[in-house]
């Protein structure tokens, strides 16, 4: 009985002192099988965090224009006012947990004021040189909507894109970035018009304008914004509406020449005045989309 008391005395502690030994392995071997938290992030269009550009998902964009500035001005011309626009884009959290993604503008153009809205635009803050990032928290498998504003300063050239860069990065993992770029244009709908005179009557040279030769009018009408990306949001136009009246200025030939019907669009624009005794031609191109280009014609006779 007494050797097996101090069996006992001996062999329990030990035991115990494996248990504890045992016991700390597995805990340390389950934490050690948790993975780590990794940050992942998409930044880009609202909707498509993840959409492409040329050359891939840091140089995806959103196209928008402005229309402050750019009434009568010509192709070559700069912008007469300021004007502002809103673009609306989209935060992802692809990575293992929730993060804070903090949002920065490493690119703008000189001039350009970007301000950014975390509540769909009933309040905005500057990004600037005493701002320069908001932190956006988003849970995991998640999404958040932000605005940026961006006004546009005038002098500005006409049917241009302007750049500003915006950077999403994860708190947890900073190497975890993404850009997208929100492209602002100064109008996107360029007008060109080319007038011809052939002269078939016999008197003169064939382009002498003489009575009976006929003048061609084309007005080419291009979306000079780009469409070079996957899932980025492009600027289309929608109902574009190309009037031409000859009796308002710099036009005159409403007094000298008489309409011949026939008048045509490459885009299957709606016309309207294509008549008999018409001054005025409206031609309206239902969708135009980036890139997209057409011609609409019409001939005056001379009297």
């Amino acid at each position: 009985m007494k050797v097996f008391k101090r069996i006992s005395r001996i062999v329990l502690p030990v035991l115990a002192g494996l248990a504890f030994l045992l016991s700390s392995v597995v805990g340390a071997a389950r934490i050690g099988d948790d993975p780590p938290n990794v940050g992942g992030v998409l930044v880009g269009p609202c909707g498509l965090p993840g959409a492409e550009g040329p050359t891939g998902i840091n140089d995806d964009f959103t196209n928008r224009g402005i229309n402050a500035g750019i009434a009568n001005v010509s192709p070559e011309g700069v912008t007469t006012a300021a004007g502002a626009i809103v673009f609306r884009n989209m935060v992802q959290n692809i990575g293992t947990s929730d993060d804070a993604f903090v949002i920065t503008v490493p690119s703008a153009p000189e001039g350009f004021r970007i301000e950014i809205s975390l509540d769909e635009g009933v309040t905005y803050a500057a990004l600037d040189a005493g701002n320069r990032n908001v932190t956006v928290p988003v849970s995991h498998g998640a999404a958040a909507i932000f605005f940026m504003r961006i006004t546009a300063p005038a002098g500005l050239k006409v049917l241009t894109g302007f750049d500003t860069v915006i950077r999403a990065m994860s708190t947890i993992t900073p190497t975890a970035a993404n850009d997208t770029i929100d492209r602002l244009y100064t109008g996107f709908i360029r007008l060109e018009k080319t007038v011809t005179v052939n002269n078939a009557t016999g008197a003169g040279g064939p382009n002498d304008p003489v009575s009976g030769a006929e003048i061609e009018f084309a007005i080419k009408y291009s979306n000079v914004s780009t469409a070079d990306g996957m899932g980025s949001s492009l600027l289309t136009a929608h109902n574009l509406v190309i009037n031409e009246d000859g009796r308002v200025l710099p036009n005159n030939w409403a007094a000298t020449t008489d309409h011949v019907t026939g008048a045509s669009d490459t885009q299957a624009g709606i016309i309207i005045g294509d008549r008999d005794g018409s001054s005025s031609l409206s031609d309206i191109i239902t969708t135009l989309e980036a890139g997209q280009s057409g011609v609409f014609k019409f001939k005056r006779r001379i009297k």
